[in-house]
C-alpha cells in the first residue's frame, strides 16, 4: 500500500555538512531567480529548483539551516468569484450554492451517497476480483496498488459514473482528466496515515511538481475517496482538519529525536493517528495550529464519497477493529494541468519507488481535452461483457 505523510528523502536529516551544501544551492536558486533568459542553460536539477521553488520557500529554508521547509509548493486558495456550480445537472446530483460555499471553508464535502447497499455488493465483488491483479501499468513497482484506472476496467468503471463525474464538474468545471489513482486496503492491525498536505505533490521529487496548474492559487484538482466497505473510526477513516487548505504550512524538524507532536495545545492531535504524529520517522511536525473543533472525522457507509482538496490536511487513525478499511480514491485536473512534464520515469523519494512511465497517461473524464498538454490513455475496457456499475443516483 501507498503510504502518505512521509518526508522526502532529500530533507532527512544528514548531518552539518550536508545541510551546509544544499543550503549553498538553495542559495544559488534564490540568486538566479530574477535571470529567467539563464533558467534553460542551467542544469536540469538547478533548473527545476529555480522553477518550481519560490522566494520564501528557498528563504525559509536557508534561514532555519534546512530546519523549516515546505514540502508542497507555497500557495494559497482563492475563493471563486461566485460560488455558482460551474454546470447544471440532474437535480438528485446538483450542488447548490451553500454546497459549493461549504466547500470552500471546509476544503472537503461529504458525505455523498452514489450507490445503495444492494449495488454494493455486485461492485464490490468486481472490485475485490481484481484487487491483486498484477499491475500491467507498473510491473516492476512494489506498489502494484496505484494507478489501475488504467488498466483495470472494474476500478475505472466504478470513476466513470456520473454520480460522481457531474459532482466534481460542479466544482473543477466541464472538462475533467483522471492522473492518479490509489487502493487503499487497511486491514485489522494496520497503522496510521499521518497528518499531510499536498497541492503540486512537490514532495514526490524534491525540486519538481508532479503537477502544474496555469495558476497555483485556483482549485486545479480534486481527490474522491469511495468507500468500497464501510469506514468507521475504528478501522481508520478519514479525518480532516477543517481550513487548512487556504494555504501550504510549513514542517519544522527539531534536533534530536522521537516523534513530535503538532496541535494547539499538542493533546488535540491525538484525536487520530496515535499520537496525532506528522512525518513520525523524521522527528518532524507540521506548523499548523489546531483546535478540537477543526478535527472532522468523515465515516463513510459503503458506497458513499468524499470529495475533497489535497490541500486539505488530513489523515487516518490505525485500524484497531477486526474489519478492513478498502477504499479507493483517484484524483482529478482540469485539463489546462500539465502531468509529469518532461519526465519518462517519475521518482517518489519517500517511497524509494521509480515509475516507468512509459503505460501511464492521463484519461479524458469528462468534457474535451483542449490543451493537449498531457500523454493519455484510452480506458480499459473488459474482455467478456459485464453488468455495467449502476448509475442509479
Amino acid at each position: 500500500m501507498e503510504k502518505h505523510g512521509e518526508i522526502s528523502g532529500g530533507q532527512r536529516q544528514g548531518g552539518p555538512i550536508r545541510t551546509l551544501i544544499v543550503c549553498f544551492f538553495m542559495t544559488v536558486a534564490l540568486l538566479l531567480k530574477p535571470f529567467k533568459p539563464l533558467h534553460r542553460k542551467l542544469p536540469r536539477r538547478l533548473r527545476e529548483l529555480v522553477r518550481s521553488w519560490d522566494s520564501s520557500m528557498l528563504l525559509t529554508f536557508i534561514f532555519s539551516f534546512g530546519r523549516r521547509f515546505y514540502t508542497d509548493q507555497n500557495c494559497t486558495l482563492k475563493d471563486p468569484p461566485s460560488f455558482q456550480p460551474l454546470i447544471r445537472t440532474k437535480p438528485e446530483w446538483q450542488f447548490s450554492e451553500q454546497d459549493i460555499r461549504s466547500f470552500y471553508e471546509n476544503g472537503f464535502i461529504g458525505p455523498i451517497t452514489l450507490w445503495t447497499p444492494e449495488e454494493m455488493v455486485e461492485i464490490r465483488r468486481k472490485v475485490d476480483a481484481a484487487l491483486d491483479r498484477k499491475s500491467a501499468v507498473y510491473p516492476q513497482a512494489k506498489n502494484h496498488h496505484r494507478d489501475r484506472y488504467i488498466d483495470v476496467p472494474e476500478f475505472w468503471e466504478v470513476i466513470d459514473t456520473p454520480q460522481i463525474v457531474e459532482r466534481l464538474a460542479q466544482l473543477l468545471g466541464p472538462d475533467l482528466l483522471v492522473w492518479r489513482s490509489q487502493i487503499f486496503n487497511k486491514q485489522p492491525g494496520d497503522g496510521e496515515i499521518t497528518w499531510h498536505q499536498a497541492s503540486t505533490y512537490m514532495v514526490e521529487q524534491r525540486i519538481k511538481a508532479a503537477i502544474e496548474p496555469a495558476d497555483l492559487n485556483k482549485l486545479f484538482q480534486l481527490t474522491t475517496w469511495i468507500a468500497i466497505d464501510d469506514a468507521f473510526p475504528g478501522n481508520g477513516c478519514m479525518h480532516f482538519l477543517k481550513g487548512t487548505h487556504r494555504r501550504m504550512w510549513t514542517v519544522y524538524r527539531a534536533k534530536g529525536g522521537g516523534p513530535r507532536l503538532m496541535g494547539n495545545p499538542p493533546e488535540i492531535a491525538k484525536l487520530i493517528a496515535g499520537e496525532g504524529r506528522f512525518m513520525k520517522a523524521q522527528s518532524a511536525t507540521l506548523e499548523v495550529p489546531i483546535t478540537e473543533d477543526m478535527v472532522v472525522p468523515m465515516p463513510l457507509k459503503s458506497g458513499q464519497c468524499v470529495i475533497f482538496a489535497e490541500r486539505t490536511i488530513h489523515g487516518s487513525p490505525p485500524n484497531t477493529s477486526d474489519k478492513r478499511r478498502f477504499g479507493f480514491t483517484f484524483r482529478t485536473i482540469r485539463t489546462d494541468v500539465q502531468v509529469y512534464r518532461e519526465e519518462d520515469t517519475h521518482e517518489v523519494t519517500y517511497l524509494k519507488e521509480s515509475y516507468d512511465l512509459e503505460k501511464w497517461g492521463c484519461a479524458l473524464l469528462r468534457g474535451e481535452d483542449k490543451h493537449h498538454l498531457n500523454r493519455m490513455i484510452t480506458p480499459p475496457v473488459y474482455a467478456e461483457k459485464e453488468v455495467a456499475v449502476p448509475a442509479s443516483r
